[in-house]
């Protein structure tokens, strides 16, 4: 729903769509990721979800969204975020598995 709603940002006007994206900001189990992907992938529409959401006809992704994500997952920037997956090369994996 979240990539229809930034492919169409009518559907913004649609309460489920606006539920969905407020629960993604709102949700101290997700980070700021999705919402971050979401916007780069749809960077002529962003804007306009967001306005329509936050009821603000000033917001711009790219001047207000990172301090929107933080206002918003204060959570998230208390300590700097760690990869989930680490690329290791043959030779570490080998002696990880003790080969």
């Amino acid at each position: 729903m979240l990539r229809e709603l930034f492919a169409n940002p009518a559907l913004a006007g649609r309460r489920q769509h606006q539920d969905l994206l407020r629960t993604y900001l709102r949700e101290e189990s997700i980070a700021p990721l999705p919402i971050r992907r979401l916007a780069a992938a749809h960077p002529e529409t962003a804007d306009a979800v967001f306005r329509k959401l936050l009821r603000k006809p000033g917001f711009t992704w790219s001047e207000h969204g990172e301090a929107l994500l933080r206002r918003r997952k204060p959570w998230y920037y208390v300590n700097e975020p760690r990869p989930g997956v680490s690329v290791i090369g043959d030779r570490l994996r080998a002696l990880a598995v003790g080969r």
